[in-house]
Order: structure tokens, then sequence, then C-alpha cells
């Protein structure tokens, strides 16, 4: 795949928890045993990874939470809308970026900050997870997707589940309409 990626990621927790997990150490990916099995099965081009060379390329990340700051920062003369949104009413905490990324090094540092999130997760939640897929180009194309509970995550073989999947298109539509609206 060489256009860019959508992320969405839907976790209930309190905010103190949701706090605490924005201010934790960036989780080292390449300690995770299921990251690298996923990798180990992932098709991409270059030279695989290797726990070290992870280590190099995401060696410049501090915590969770600068790491969601940069995702949803603006660059410079180009607006791409993103949101990063706590529900008090819910506690749920959404993530959606609609230029996320086409690079594998992205992709294991979301899926190793999606996978350390189980730890702070304290509230039980029907069908929490992150997904990494194609919405603007290859529409349905699912790179990798997660399932998060209180304590535990898990890579989903079967793709994204429904309503993991329905709320992501939901909401990089109305990220869409978000920058259609500014550009207009």
């Amino acid at each position: 795949m060489s256009e860019p990626c959508q992320l969405f990621a839907r976790v209930r927790l309190t905010r103190a928890e949701l706090d605490r997990f924005f201010n934790s150490p960036f989780p080292d990916a390449a300690a995770d045993p299921a990251i690298l099995d996923w990798l180990a099965n992932a098709s991409y081009y270059g030279e695989r990874y290797t726990p070290d060379s992870i280590r190099e390329r995401l060696r410049g990340l501090s915590t969770v939470g600068e790491w969601i700051e940069d995702l949803v920062e603006p660059a410079v003369g180009f607006f791409m809308p993103c949101a990063s949104d706590y529900d008090d009413a819910t506690q749920t905490w959404t993530l959606a970026v609609l230029d996320f990324s086409e690079n594998y090094d992205d992709f294991i540092a979301a899926i190793g900050a999606f996978r350390a999130i189980a730890t702070f997760k304290d509230l039980p939640g029907d069908g929490d997870g992150m997904l990494i897929y194609g919405y603007m180009y290859e529409a349905g194309y699912v790179v990798t997707a997660l399932g998060i509970e209180c304590g535990a995550s898990r890579f989903l073989d079967d793709g994204a589940p429904r309503g993991l999947a329905i709320q992501a298109d939901a909401a990089m539509e109305s990220l869409m309409a978000r920058g259609t609206a500014a550009a207009s």
C-alpha cells in the first residue's frame, strides 16, 4: 500500500487513567512478542524489522501523549483534520487520524501504543479497539486491527469487527466533512 492509511481507536477508560496513559513512557514495541510475530507475517518492502531496528526507528518517542500530540498537530502549510476526544459522559476516548501513514514505522508505533493502553483501561467496553485501514484509498483494506480489553489486547486476525469499522468510517466521514468546511 502506497497511500496513507487512516487510524481509528476507541477505548473506554476513566479520564484519570487516560491521563496516566498520555504521561507514560512510549512503550518498547521491540520487546512485545505479539508485535514481532505480527511483523514476521506482514508483507512490506525493505529489510525485515528486528528488535534493534525497531528501537532505532522509534527512539525519538518519549511519552504517549507527545506521540498523540504529533499525530493531531497539523503539518505546516497542510490541513488534514483529525480528532482526539474524550467524552466525559461515556468515559470514552476516541482518536481518528485521516492522514495517518503508509509507513510501517508509524504502524508499529501505533500498535505499540494501543497494546499498552490495555494496562490503563479500567472500564469494560464492548468493541474497544484500534484499526489501521484504508478509508480514503483502498477502502476496506485493513493493515491491522486490535481488540482492547482491561489488561489485554490482541491482534484480530479476521480484520476489524463490523462495529469498530462502522465507527471508524463514521469518524473519517466526519473528519472529511470538517476538512471540506474548513477549505470553503
